[in-house]
């Protein structure tokens, strides 16, 4: 009886330990979510998809997004309230006013565009005249490392404070989490020097990183004295105040659909199993702050739709969009249609949560418009 009950007790201790996710805080109010197109004609050299930098800028007055067009070594400008291409940026390759390869985008103003790539940054005006430069290097007694720049790693440039923020990504091993490493830094542009933030791999992921494939990303969204952070393994929330230096966790599970990650225990060189574990789990999508109505969007695409027949892909999985308020507690959710979005950027104005168009599965997709949506969340 008691080498019973010792082994109970055993099993009773070690599944405390692995619940190591954040609970989630339901306060549910009502909502609507109203779903506006933005459908833009494209000139001979504009793209209907842009897969490097993005950048929505938005004001009280109006809403534009910037994008690097790589064809033609342009930033290319569509104005979403008019629904029209507003202009060209010509940049150079080489020389004085050279410009790298973009692979983040800033827009500080009209006239002020930052851009990083992975050897520092540059800021150029709306002529394309480059009027700031530097080169950023990590370096440490261990270690050399950078900002790490992706589609969904993109560092911010606090202008009034003259800081960058960003993923801190070094050469130490195991790739990309190693023990006790920060995630995110911060570079001071007046005194040349980088610190490194409070920030750590929740444990969660120090436990199972390893064990998740493809699917162990970490995503950022940096913006209004806020770093917003995820993994796509894992529904928690995490939201640093650059301000007060206090990082609030939240979990975020949907009601909706499917919210465990399984592991990944094949061949660590097997792509092709990689990619299958991939489309057959739960990935979740940075939490987006909007400083218009003080709320966090968070997209999550789950378990594939029973009506896929073909071989399935990523865009054949559930999707919802989840919203959170202020203290992170989860307000609303909404599925959304499938074969219509392409999330390969965010951007929020005043009116919503914007996301891209031209899904490849949209049997209705026209490569001569640029096609967006802005989901709209009325309370």
């Amino acid at each position: 009886m008691n080498k019973i009950l010792l082994f109970l007790l055993i099993v009773l201790l070690g599944g405390c330990q692995d619940n190591i996710k954040t609970k989630t805080v339901y306060k549910d109010l009502k909502s609507n979510l109203v779903i506006d197109s933005i459908c833009i004609p494209l000139d001979s050299i504009s793209l209907a998809s842009y897969p490097s930098a993005t950048y929505i800028y938005s004001t009280d007055s109006s809403t534009a997004m910037y994008a690097f067009n790589s064809k033609t070594w342009m930033v290319d400008i569509f104005d979403l309230n008019k629904k029209c291409l507003s202009g060209h940026i010509a940049l150079e390759r080489e020389g004085a006013d050279g410009v790298p390869y973009i692979k983040s985008m800033q827009v500080l103003s009209i006239d002020s565009i930052v851009c990083f790539n992975d050897n520092g940054f540059l800021i150029f005006n709306e002529k394309g005249k480059v009027i700031s430069k530097e080169a950023l290097t990590y370096v440490a007694s261990d270690c050399v490392g950078n900002f790490e720049i992706s589609q969904f790693l993109q560092p911010f440039y606090d202008k009034k404070h003259k800081k960058i923020y960003g993923r801190l990504i070094t050469s130490k091993d195991p790739y990309p989490y190693p023990p006790m490493e920060k995630l995110f830094a911060e570079y001071d542009l007046c005194d040349r020097r980088w610190t490194a933030l409070p920030l750590e791999l929740p444990p969660y992921m120090q436990k199972y990183w390893q064990r998740m494939g493809q699917n162990r990303n970490l995503n950022i969204w940096i913006s209004d004295t806020r770093i917003c952070y995820n993994f796509t393994c894992l529904s928690d929330i995490f939201i640093y105040n650059m301000i007060d230096q206090r990082l609030q966790i939240a979990g975020g599970e949907s009601r909706l659909v499917d919210n465990e990650v399984s592991f990944y225990d094949g061949d660590p060189q097997n792509e092709k199993a990689k990619w299958q574990h991939w489309i057959d789990n739960p990935v979740f999508y940075a939490p987006i702050y909007d400083k218009f109505k003080d709320i966090y969007y968070r997209i999550q695409v789950s378990e594939l739709n029973k009506h896929c027949n073909d071989l399935p892909t990523p865009y054949d999985k559930k999707i919802v969009l989840a919203l959170f308020n202020n203290n992170l507690e989860m307000i609303s959710e909404f599925q959304l249609e499938n074969y219509k979005y392409n999330f390969l950027f965010f951007g929020v104005d005043k009116d919503g949560l914007i996301v891209g168009g031209n899904n490849p599965r949209d049997k209705s997709i026209d490569y001569e418009v640029l096609k967006l949506y802005r989901l709209k969340i009325i309370m």
